[in-house]
């Protein structure tokens, strides 16, 4: 089996830190305001040691923008944020501050698959020129998880060996948002040419 070096893992990582940055610029563009932003901060966690805790999940529920990534990378890429924060980014996204919650949340789905296409692709972008490897991305597919529903989930797949997990702080406005990154893989899933 291949395995992920420690040099892999640390351009996996920066390519991920500037992916991560140009995601945030991507919802600046969506939302037409600026976005400020912290450091990503990523971290591997291993499959079997995977818990709310050591994935910093303190939301009782989240909203979960999934993709696959295949051929160079073979990965189940999720962006997630917390479901209090998912309506103020919807309304951002949507340019609709201000309308009734039941409208917004119609357009829940839709916005949020939106910018988990924008933001998910951004990281998958920059993780291909960085390796030099092509990768393609599915149709996003957004779903709303509890905090353990999404641990059960990640660790239900026993394909998959580790979490790649980038957290960045977002601004949005007056409105601080955390939003993550998890790249669900193993050694083998980076194609190296």
């Amino acid at each position: 089996m291949t395995t992920l070096t420690e040099l892999n893992f640390d351009a996996l990582g920066e390519s991920i830190n500037v992916g991560t940055v140009l995601a945030a610029q991507g919802l600046s563009e969506m939302i037409g305001s600026t976005v400020e932003f912290s450091t990503p901060n990523v971290e591997l966690v291993e499959l079997d040691r995977i818990n709310a805790s050591n994935l910093r999940l303190n939301a009782e529920k989240f909203g979960v923008v999934s993709q696959k990534a295949t051929n160079g990378l073979n990965a189940e890429v999720m962006l997630l944020f917390a479901e209090e924060d998912v309506l103020h980014i919807v309304e951002k996204v949507m340019h609709i501050e201000g309308m009734d919650i039941e409208v917004i949340r119609e357009l829940e789905g839709e916005a949020m698959c939106e910018l988990g296409n924008i933001m998910v692709n951004a990281c998958l972008s920059s993780i291909a020129d960085t390796f030099h490897a092509p990768i393609e991305s599915s149709i996003p597919q957004y779903v709303s998880r509890t905090r353990e529903g999404l641990v059960a989930y990640i660790r239900h797949d026993k394909r998959q060996e580790f979490l790649l997990a980038s957290h960045v702080d977002l601004t949005l406005g007056e409105h601080s948002v955390a939003g993550k990154l998890f790249f669900l893989m193993n050694a083998a899933s980076l194609k190296l040419n």
